[in-house]
């Protein structure tokens, strides 16, 4: 028999009392209540404060009744937290402050409240609480047919406000507006308050971040300091991406000039979405054009549809959730950007779809987003439907990659650079449809390495997070490094993007070897025609081959716009001459050297690794070996796939200027790469003779003229929008940034530590491999960012700097090959580090340093 303490005495109760340092069910401590404890979860500066949770005003009697001894225990509890010194004490509904209703005002608000009277908190609270039933709230829900379900309580320290104000981060300029004192004439409208906007590009930079558009009417000055409106500016953007919508922040400055954050809320009435260009800025790091914009779309579209039919998600789920699969990319200035509103909706299908969107946005680098609280055992429910079709597709996961490179491969020799300049329009047309064709059917093999590589990433670095922690547990003390740790495993993989410069480098040893072939290259003036012909059979044999196998890869390869190397091979010149310097070179070891250095370096981590998980933790060897070997596999099938994507996207552009030479010939542009203006499907229309648009040079005309005014754009990384809205050419030119005070600089620039180690080094600050002149061997490469087409750089380089980029952006995969100390997600580094100057880079803190 059981007594009292045993199910009942078991049985969970509600808490009255919770502070701000967790993140509760927003049906425990209401939406105010929620969005401060996620405030400070963001590292915002929070008023200290407690919250009396819902269960706490359920329990709460009417005015003129004694309080309950569990609420008298709650507020005195309260008290003791925050002294006696002035409060302030607020409603926290469960449904206020959400995305369609606001609430906002409605329910009561009391400060300040004396800390000190037991019967004045008492008083405060219970008029917050009754607030609820306040015919104006009633008014309310039946306007906007919503309910509130229960409310809760914040009590906070009252903040001695001199300014207060609010705080929209919709659009990629922040909008605000400020009054002196705690702010209640803003909130009344009893005031015209001032106005002004913040640089979201400005959270962690030197320029110029506030511009005042209006002055209160009260008179008072701008309240922030530079450092203020920075710190508005970063924890603002910070929660923005983490909630993954706009938001409205309101904020209050003491006397002491301190910034506080005291609410946010969604902006309510309009639905918005969160673009992000990390990772896709990458892939795309120039101006996109209407034809790859097209194509991007149709090919994120049918990306993430057709994983989701692979993991069994079923085609009546999808289909009611159509709108989250399209305009999962669009371009916003001319430049791509994800749609994370969207994409995460769709993740979200997934069991576990919350870690899956972390692990996501952890992949691409765009930071963290906030978990629905799904319950656990439903989750794992749904994981048991789906895991079935999960271990079908990953099973012969190298087969399905090895399927898509063959895929790949049959249409890039289908419609090769050589073939189709002689080839009819209708064959050109084909060759557009065969391409969609392998977009849109055959990529899901593709993507299928993707997703395994952010999976096992983020697996692994969790197992090792719980490795370090039983070690600190044990030792009393901190281990090592666990990012250097992480970037150890992955270490001297042989991945896609290290071929060509490998290739690179055998070529520049039989050239060096072979006098007449190294005088021409100095001689030839840089004109590979002059080169080429010097060149022996045999040796002139290789180079074409070089050319053929990855003279696809270059800068810029999936633009479509940009030339790479095989049609432009004078560029292949400075970049061979280097590389023949580099062999000559006793310090410099060659990429096979390199490639089992680092190689060695991975299997004595793993093997040292693998030792601690001894005694009662031995039994986590099998997973340890199982994630680090998945992790390592799916990263390097992922970096096949990407680099037979250049190739399909090498052969689309031939195809491309193909028809735009015919368009010329028959006089219906002006220029081949008008091509490049015309959407997807008007294209392949245009070379299937079904039509063409009315009048194609006006169309052209009008879409070069958007295409200039919109790439001269500097839009953020992050921002939001309402549906359906875009950037205007307007959006920023009253807003633009002065230059740059370099007395400002502080000696030392903060990013993401990529590869681990620390080197010092001239830095080669470089637009592409147009710039391979500027670089020297053994310089430190500063970039905005790389792709693939890079990696014959990589080589020459003993550090690496880049402005966008995340842990498995492909500058970083490649890095930990080669052993290259690398820190990306560097704001300005481009403009903040000059060329030529010397920098240290340490990779395992993230620091770039100027000594």
């Amino acid at each position: 028999m059981r007594g009292r303490g045993g199910i009942e005495g078991m049985r969970w109760r509600p808490p009255f009392v919770r502070g701000l340092d967790a993140v509760d069910d927003v049906a425990l401590v209401g939406g105010k209540g929620r969005s401060l404890q996620e405030l400070r979860a963001v590292g915002a500066p929070v008023p200290e404060g407690v919250i009396l949770t819902t269960a706490f005003s359920a329990a709460l009697t009417d005015e003129g009744r004694p309080v309950p001894a569990r609420c008298v225990e709650a507020l005195d509890e309260a008290r003791r937290r925050l002294g006696g010194g002035p409060l302030i004490v607020r409603s926290s509904a469960v449904g206020e402050d959400g995305t369609t209703a606001a609430f906002a005002g409605l329910l009561e608000s009391i400060f300040p409240v004396d800390g000190a009277d037991p019967a004045a908190l008492v008083a405060a609270v219970r008029r917050s609480v009754a607030s609820r039933a306040a015919p104006r709230v009633r008014a309310y829900e039946e306007a906007r047919k919503v309910r509130l379900q229960g409310v809760a309580v914040v009590v906070q320290r009252l903040v001695p406000s001199v300014a207060a104000g609010v705080l929209f981060t919709d659009g990629v300029m922040l909008r605000g507006e400020w009054c002196r004192g705690h702010g209640q004439a803003l909130v009344d409208g009893a005031i015209t308050p001032g106005a002004f906007r913040l640089d979201r590009r400005a959270s962690e930079s030197a320029r110029r971040v506030a511009h005042v558009e209006r002055s209160p009417e009260d008179g008072s000055p701008f309240p922030l300091t530079n450092e203020a409106a920075r710190e508005l500016v970063k924890h603002a953007t910070t929660l923005e991406r983490r909630r993954g919508l706009s938001l409205d922040v309101e904020w209050t400055i003491d006397p002491e000039g301190a910034l506080w954050i005291v609410q946010a809320r969604p902006v309510t009435g309009r639905r918005t979405f969160l673009w992000s260009n990390a990772n896709i800025s990458e892939n795309f790091p120039a101006p996109v054009t209407p034809l790859l914009v097209s194509f991007a779309r149709a090919g994120y579209d049918a990306y993430f549809r057709n994983l989701a039919r692979e993991f069994g998600i079923e085609d009546a789920r999808i289909a009611a959730h159509d709108e989250a699969f399209r305009d999962i990319v669009d371009a916003h200035g001319a430049r791509l950007y994800y749609n994370l509103s969207h994409i995460h909706a769709v993740l979200r299908l997934m069991p576990f779809g919350d870690w899956l969107v972390d692990s996501f946005d952890v992949f691409v680098g765009a930071g963290a987003s906030s978990p629905e609280g799904r319950r656990v055992t439903d989750e794992i429910t749904a994981l048991g439907r789906v895991i079935l079709h999960v271990a079908r597709a990953y099973r012969d996961l190298p087969a399905r990659v090895a399927r898509f490179e063959r895929a790949v491969d049959d249409v890039a020799s289908r419609f090769h650079s050589r073939e189709v300049g002689a080839m009819p329009e209708r064959a050109l047309a084909e060759g557009l449809e065969a391409i969609l064709d392998v977009r849109l059917g055959r990529w899901v093999d593709a993507s299928l390495a993707d997703c395994a590589a952010a999976v096992t990433y983020r697996a692994l670095q969790a197992l090792l997070r719980v490795i370090d922690r039983d070690d600190a547990s044990a030792s009393g003390h901190g281990v090592d490094d666990p990012a250097a740790r992480h970037h150890a495993l992955l270490k001297g993989l042989d991945v896609a993007g290290a071929w060509s410069l490998r290739a690179l480098w055998e070529l520049a040893v039989v050239v060096r070897a072979d006098a007449p072939a190294r005088e021409a290259l100095a001689t030839c003036g840089g004109r590979f025609a002059v080169f080429r012909d010097a060149l022996g059979p045999e040796l002139g044999a290789r180079v074409d081959e070089w050319l053929d196998r990855f003279g696809f890869r270059g800068s810029g390869e999936l633009l479509l716009t940009e030339p790479s190397l095989a049609e432009e091979p004078d560029r292949l010149l400075p970049l061979l001459s280097r590389y023949v310097e580099a062999v000559g070179d006793p310090s410099i070891e060659s990429p096979a050297r390199a490639f089992e250095r680092q190689r060695a370096e991975r299997e004595r981590e793993t093997a040292r690794l693998r030792a601690r998980l001894a005694g009662p933790r031995r039994a986590l060897r099998p997973l340890f070996d199982a994630l680090v070997l998945a992790t390592q596999t799916s990263v390097q099938l992922r970096e096949r796939a990407r680099f037979r994507q250049a190739l399909l996207y090498t052969r689309l552009r031939g195809v491309a200027l193909a028809l735009g030479r015919r368009l010329v010939a028959a006089g219906t542009t002006d220029a081949i790469d008008d091509v490049f203006f015309f959407r997807f499907d008007e294209l392949t229309d245009l070379a299937a003779g079904r039509g063409s648009p009315s009048d194609v040079r006006a169309l052209v005309a009008t879409r070069r003229d958007e295409h200039a005014a919109l790439s001269a754009l500097d839009l953020p990384d992050v921002f939001t929008l309402a549906a359906g809205t875009f950037v205007a050419p307007s959006a920023l030119e009253t807003f633009a940034a002065p230059a740059l005070d370099p007395s400002t600089d502080d000696g030392v620039l903060c990013g993401i530590p990529a590869s681990g180690g620390r080197v010092s080094g001239r830095a080669a600050v470089l637009g592409g491999l147009a710039d391979a002149a500027r670089l020297a061997p053994g310089d430190v490469l500063v970039a905005r960012q790389t792709d693939p087409g890079w990696a014959p750089l990589f080589f020459l380089v003993k550090g690496l700097v880049l402005e966008r980029g995340g842990m498995l952006s492909h500058g970083s995969i490649l890095a930990r090959e080669l052993g290259i100390p690398s820190v990306v997600g560097v704001p300005e580094a481009t403009t903040r580090i000059s060329h030529g100057r010397d920098i240290v880079v340490d990779g395992d803190t993230g620091h770039v340093r100027f000594p």
